[in-house]
């Protein structure tokens, strides 16, 4: 009897057991679909005939289906429309953004179709930004197929190393493959001459430029169609770089796509590659969402947290770029925590780069719920509740002016202003004293500390002042 009971008892704690254990794995499946971009590749199909492009765009899925995939379409497309591999319609407009629908655990493709209008330039025309970029997709490898009708004589170009043109009776038809996501595109009328290497390919249509002058940028691995040219206007991105002279420039762009190409990130999330790869060469990025992220940081940061930064990106083997590793990597080398990428990905243009503690902040040891932030390399803290923390009274005498005294001293403070009064005289400074940081007035800690005789400690920062390194 005891013997039965024992092994009924062992038989049930094994199904539980095994129970708990598919419900984890269930789980920690979910949660890393969730957390992890879904990787595809892409192909087009482009038809053009006179000023129209009409495209056809297939993602084949190679891993779990996201829940939700958001559509930001090229600025100038329209005709929208999308079909699964059921044929079932699957594109929705919910509160502004474009949305892919029936989405479903199987779905192996989705066909997009739209099309859009760029004035024909028969010596030299440059598409770029023609392609939507999708929420939580990684893109592999992308095909790009063009049936072109109208401009029969000359040819297309893209920056993948794979290229090939077949010309018919009625149509030319090209075909470029490539790793990563979609190359901006070149038609050229003119014959170009070529110089190729494993990483670059270089084109130029003038007799003056000698091959001597062909620029190779050392070990680097992946691929750039190089077009040297007067026809258009400079251009640089990761797999096509137009420039109209072959000179030292180039090969720091080219460096940099090429070390773009090593990096990882969802579509939308793309302009983070080139924000990483302009902070580590300490070049300007071209776009406007990078450039706008790279002056923040590189205002935001001193030098020692820079080259932290940094390293800690040279350091990372995963080659992954998502707005989360960067914002902790930010909290990791200045002790605050962010949100700048975060923000800036989901939609925020300009965002300010505002580094806050969560902590409490300690006034002359005292504990105080004050905001305490991380702003172009000062440290500043809630102001005027900073003052009546200290139990002083503070008030507006009028707007953006504060007025308050310490031991028989007065002062009175200018909001974004590069002075205060002390006891009724002028003490002009090289820096603003009180300034408006994201629609909250804030004071110098330097400032605060040595006015009001108080000891300022933001916790939070003092205990990761060893992880900076």
């Amino acid at each position: 009897m005891k013997r039965t009971l024992f092994t009924f008892g062992l038989l049930m704690i094994l199904i539980s057991s095994s129970i708990l254990f598919f419900q984890w794995m269930g789980f920690t499946t979910e949660s890393a679909e969730e957390s992890g971009a879904v990787k595809v590749n892409q192909s087009y199909s482009i038809t053009h005939e006179e000023n129209t492009f009409f495209v056809t765009q297939t993602l084949h899925f190679l891993s779990t289906i996201p829940k939700q995939i958001t559509i930001q379409w090229p600025s100038d497309a329209k005709d929208f429309s999308c079909v699964n591999d059921r044929g079932d319609k699957c594109l929705t407009k919910e509160n502004g953004e474009f949305q892919l629908s029936n989405l479903y655990k199987d779905l192996k493709e989705i066909t997009i179709t739209y099309s859009f209008e760029q004035q024909t330039k028969t010596e030299g025309m440059l598409v770029k930004d023609w392609h939507p970029a999708l929420s939580s997709i990684e893109t592999l490898n992308t095909d790009i197929h063009i049936t072109e009708k109208s401009l029969r004589t000359g040819k297309w170009v893209a920056g993948y190393k794979s290229a090939s043109h077949k010309k018919k009776n009625y149509i030319d038809y090209y075909s470029f493959i490539g790793r990563g996501e979609p190359s901006a595109l070149y038609w050229t009328g003119n014959p170009l001459m070529e110089k190729a290497s494993s990483t670059v390919r270089m084109l130029y249509d003038r007799t003056d430029i000698k091959e001597a002058e062909a620029v190779q940028p050392g070990s680097f691995e992946g691929f750039v169609t190089v077009i040297i040219t007067d026809k258009i206007q400079h251009y640089v991105s990761p797999y096509l770089i137009v420039r109209n002279t072959a000179d030292m420039e180039l090969l720091n762009e080219l460096k940099g796509s090429l070390l773009y190409q090593q990096y990882f990130s969802t579509d939308e999330e793309a302009w983070l590659k080139e924000f990483i790869v302009s902070i580590l060469l300490g070049k300007q990025p071209h776009t406007s969402k990078s450039a706008w992220a790279y002056k923040e940081v590189m205002e935001g940061l001193t030098s020692s947290q820079l080259d932290a930064f940094k390293r800690r990106m040279e350091e990372d083997k995963t080659k992954t770029v998502d707005a989360t590793k960067l914002d902790m990597i930010l909290g990791k080398v200045t002790g605050f925590d962010s949100t700048f990428f975060t923000e800036s990905v989901n939609g925020k243009e300009n965002v300010p780069m505002i580094l806050k503690s969560n902590n409490p902040v300690l006034l002359n040891k005292n504990s105080h719920n004050l905001s305490y932030i991380l702003y172009k390399q000062k440290e500043l803290i809630q102001f005027p509740q900073a003052v009546s923390a200290l139990g002083l009274d503070i008030q507006e005498i009028k707007p953006n002016v504060f007025f308050t005294s310490l031991n028989g001293n007065t002062f009175r403070f200018y909001v974004n202003e590069d002075y205060f009064i002390y006891n009724e005289e002028n003490y002009g400074l090289l820096t603003n004293p009180i300034q408006t940081v994201g629609g909250s007035i804030y004071m110098d800690v330097h400032w605060f500390e040595k006015l009001f005789k108080v000891e300022v400690m933001n916790k939070e920062a003092s205990n990761r002042d060893d992880e900076r390194t």
